[in-house]
């Protein structure tokens, strides 16, 4: 069972930092690369809700996994079980707010900038508040990305034979 919990954490894990490497890395360029801004756009718009999905399933997974494990006592220390369940927290909080506070306003905004007429004054603040909140997602996928990377790292030590 314990060998099936530390799979399943790393699994998580690594789902989920590869979702957020592939979406940022492969697909997003590919797809601003090949069709017009506008429907690129609808397409990432159209993928960021099941994108969001596998980072609450995959963050749920890690941290139930991890607090089993903790119970079954198959940490290094509880000191390192509760570091890294605190890290799992930090960055489902993270992916919920990108996914169900910024994402949503994000989408709200774009929608904006499509009624108004494009290179307007009008324009231009809808546009500037569509970047902020844009750059604000690229720093939270990119601090989870982040974390999730240090939790692997953290566990390919403490797993060292």
């Amino acid at each position: 069972m314990v060998t099936a919990l530390k799979f399943l954490y790393s699994l998580s894990l690594v789902l989920w930092i590869g979702s957020i490497f592939f979406l940022a890395a492969v697909a997003a360029p590919s797809i601003f690369k090949v069709l017009s801004r506008e429907q690129a756009g609808d397409v990432v718009s159209d993928i960021f809700p099941k994108y969001y999905m596998i980072a609450y399933i995959c963050g749920a997974v890690a941290l139930i996994s991890s607090i089993i494990l903790i119970y079954l006592g198959n940490q290094a220390s509880n000191l390192l079980g509760i570091v890294k369940i605190s890290v799992i927290v930090i960055m489902i909080g993270l992916a919920v707010y990108a996914g169900e506070i910024n994402r949503p306003q994000a989408h709200s905004v774009r929608t904006e900038m499509r009624a108004v007429q494009e290179g307007s004054p009008e324009y231009s603040k809808i546009s500037n508040k569509f970047r902020q909140l844009h750059r604000t997602s690229a720093v939270l996928n990119s601090a989870i990305f982040i974390l999730g990377i240090a939790l692997v790292l953290l566990s390919a030590y403490t797993n060292r034979e």
